[in-house]
Parts: structure tokens; sequence; C-alpha cells
């Protein structure tokens, strides 16, 4: 008898895992009723994408990075500088230095000035540095717009993770309520025979079938939170304002329909189109570039230019001699070419081998992942395939689990069965049950790995 007690209470916990709730992470068509806003999972990811700050903050470096491009692309063009002053002149006229330079005139600040400078610079050649710099920028904003999708296709795949989240969980509250419907039958039944002194009756029988139903109505609380939890997930990842009437529009989970590519397919896209690599490969050139940047600071710097200085003040007489320089009153141009070189015994050197450093470290993180996104794209494959055969096994198992349930149903209204042959059907109609809704859910999350692990999630928003 006692061992019979710890075998059903053994089976009472099983039962109990099976309805523990899963964890859930945490201007499109709307279609309406009765105010209700019903969204399917394409308008859930669309909306969830179209207010995600990470989204936002992404799009944001892009620019950053197209205004490094814009700086780059403008230094092949002159550059020029220009600067006016005014303020307090001396007196200074013609006299004072004709037909003698007369070296006793007192200083008198009488008068103002103005003067008028400016400078352009043309590079000619710099070994590589313009256009090492521009290459950088280029593929920096290559990198950035792949960090873009790789924020999205986080998105998609965590708003599928929400949304499938929350139609297992309903269909867990569903299972409940299906095997609490059939103990509640039971105890109907059970209470009736004791009430008319029947043969078979047992109140023992009762007590359990009671304790059976008290585990399914904790479990039922459990499934209510975890669908309360998924819900308010998905409003929030949606941006949507607390207390809006908000439902899915599917009612339950169903076998993913698409057939996913063949597994060399699969690991083809990703090479092609996963964020990731797109941000190693253009990330590489934009550290090479940046190399090849600092070993342009071991050369010199070709450059024309052209200066030009006009001044004149209104106590100055203006004294035409190429000898004599009068700095409020003047007015003078020129051309020239010329040559800048830095010599700095070391600190270009350091620079260029910081580098090529952050350029290896790069290699090497690229070499994990020509290893490691190819084995996750293996995995999530064989996972999916694996997932579509459980959901043929486990129907075939709840189906005759259950047709099993229905018959220790009717042997206990006979009086020809014990409520624990009930607790047992229950259980593994329960258990193989709840592993087909498992199953089919891992099929739906797997196949949206694998669009996340090929990159083909934002070509295939389902």
């Amino acid at each position: 008898m006692a061992g019979s007690k710890v075998k059903l209470v053994t089976r009472y916990s099983l039962l109990v895992t099976i309805f523990i709730p899963l964890t859930f992470l945490i201007a499109p068509a709307y279609a309406q009723d009765m105010g209700k806003l019903i969204l399917t999972l394409d308008q859930c990811i669309e909306k969830a994408v179209e207010i995600s700050p990470e989204i936002g903050e992404s799009r944001y470096e892009e620019e950053v990075y197209k205004s490094k491009k814009m700086q780059a692309d403008s230094a092949v063009y002159p550059q020029i500088e220009m600067l006016a002053l005014t303020g307090p002149s001396p007196r200074a006229k013609m006299e004072q230095i004709s037909p003698t330079i007369n070296t006793s005139v007192g200083t008198t600040v009488n008068g103002i000035f103005g003067s008028a400078d400016a400078t352009l610079i043309q590079p000619l050649y710099t070994f590589g540095k313009i256009s090492s710099y521009r290459e950088a920028a280029s593929s920096g904003v290559k990198v950035a717009r792949a960090g873009v999708g790789k924020k999205t296709s986080d998105i998609i795949l965590r708003t599928k993770e929400l949304y499938y989240g929350l139609l297992l969980a309903r269909d867990m509250r569903n299972l409940a309520l299906e095997v609490k419907d059939e103990l509640v039958e039971s105890i109907k039944k059970a209470e009736k025979q004791i009430e008319i002194g029947s043969p078979w009756a047992d109140e023992v029988n009762l007590f359990k079938l009671k304790a059976f139903l008290g585990e399914i109505d904790k479990n039922l609380n459990e499934t209510e939170k975890g669908i309360a939890l998924a819900k308010d997930a998905l409003v929030t990842s949606m941006g949507l304002q607390r207390g809006t009437n908000f439902d899915v529009a599917d009612s339950s989970l169903t076998p993913d329909s698409r057939v996913a590519d063949d597994l060399q397919n699969n690991l083809r896209n990703a090479l092609n189109l996963r964020p990731e690599f797109i941000q190693l490969k253009e990330g590489l050139n934009a550290r090479n570039a940046l190399v090849n940047a600092e070993k342009s600071n071991f050369y010199p710097q070709l450059f024309v230019g052209l200066k030009a200085s006009v001044a004149g003040a209104t106590n100055r007489d203006k004294v035409d001699n190429p000898y004599l320089y009068d700095f409020f009153n003047h007015t003078y141009g020129a051309a020239f070419m010329g040559i800048k070189w830095s010599l700095d015994f070391g600190i270009t050197e350091g620079r260029v081998k910081e580098a090529q450093a952050e350029y290896h470290k790069l290699l090497e993180k690229k070499k994990f992942a020509d290893e490691a996104i190819p084995f996750q794209v293996r995995k999530v494959y064989f996972d999916m395939e694996e997932a579509k055969k459980n959901i043929v096994e486990t129907e075939k198992a709840y189906k005759n689990a259950r047709k099993w349930l229905v018959a220790a149903v009717a042997n206990f209204d006979l009086g020809i069965g014990d409520a624990k042959d009930i607790a047992d059907a229950a259980v593994a109609y329960a258990q193989m049950k709840a592993d087909n809704l498992r199953s089919m859910y891992n099929h739906r999350m797997s196949f949206a790995n694998l669009l996340y692990a090929t990159g083909m999630d934002i070509k295939h928003i389902k």
C-alpha cells in the first residue's frame, strides 16, 4: 500500500513538472475585433523592429561612420584657412623714413587697422594616407550597416520566441483544463457512488482524485501567470501602451509548414548573408587600411598652396618696398610647393604595430566564426529535423494515451477500476500531449533559429 502511494505521488510530481510554464524572454495593418488589437506574427515583428532602441542605436552608429567617410573623402580637396583681424593702429608717416630714417619717432595710437589672410593647401601625394582612410571609412559604413541587420535579426528571433511561447503556454493551459474536466467528472461519479452506498464506492479513491485535482488547479494558476508574462513581454517589445487590449492572431501552435533548404544551401547562405560574416570581412578591410594609413606616416607628404594677405590702417602711409614689411598696411600673395615630414623616433612604428595587432585580433575572431557559425547552422538544422520526427511520434503516443484515459475512466465508472488507474492514464496522456506541444514549439523555434543562423530571417519574416 505504501509502495502504491509513493508511485502515485511520483506520478503527481511528474504531472507538476509537465505543466510548469516555460520561462519566456522578455505602420502595419491591424485586425480589430470588438476593439481588440489582433496582430499576426509578422505584424508583431514589424512593430518590434520599428520601435527598437537597439536598432535605432545601430542606425546612428552607421551615421557616425558615414560622417567619417565624408571627412576622408573631403581630404583630397584643398583646405582653405582664413583669418581676419582688426584693432588699434599706431600712426606711421612716409616722411619718418624718407629721405632719412627718423629713429626717434614717438608712438601715437590714433587709428584702427584691418587685415585678412587666406591660405590654401592642396595635397599632392601622401603615400596612401588619404586613400587608406577613405577605404577604412567605407568599410566602417558597411560594418555598421551589417550591425543594423544583426540587431534586426536579434529582435525578429526574440519576438518569435515570445509569440510561440505565448501559444505554447495557452496550449498547456488547455491541456490542463482537458485533464481537469476528466477528473471533475470522475469525482462527481465517485461522490454519487458513495452517496447511494454503492458496493464498489471507495472514499480513498475520492481523496486521491481530489488531491490530483488540486495539483491540476495549482498548475493552471502557473500557466495563467506564464500567459500573462508572455503577453506582457510582447506588448513591451512592441512599444504598445500599458493596458492595450491586445491578442495574437493564432490560437494554438502548429508545425511550421515551410520546407527548409538542404543543409549545404543553408551553409552557403550563412557565409554570404550572415551579418557577422559581413562585419568581419569589412572590419578586416578597415583594419588593413588603417595599418597602411599608419605606415604612410613613415614618408613625407607633398602639397602645393597659395598664400594671400591684405591689411590697411587709417593712420599709416603705405610703403611700396619689398624689403619693408608693415603688419598694419600691406598686400602680398605667393604660390608655393611644400613637403611635410615628421620624424618621431619610434612613435609611428608603435602605432603601426598597434594597428597590426588590432587587425590580427579581428582575424582570429574570423577564424572562430568560420567554425562556430557553420556548426550553429548544422545544430539548428538537425534540431529542426529531430523536432519534425518527434511531432509524428508524440502524436501517436498521446492519442493512445487518450484512449487509455477513456478506458480507465469507464472502468472506474463500472466499479472495476481504481483512481490510481485514472491518475496513471492522465499522467501519461498529459506527458505525451505536452511533449507533442513542445515538439511543435521546438520545430517552430528551430526553423526560426535556422533563418537567424543563415541570415535569411529578414527575408523570411514568418
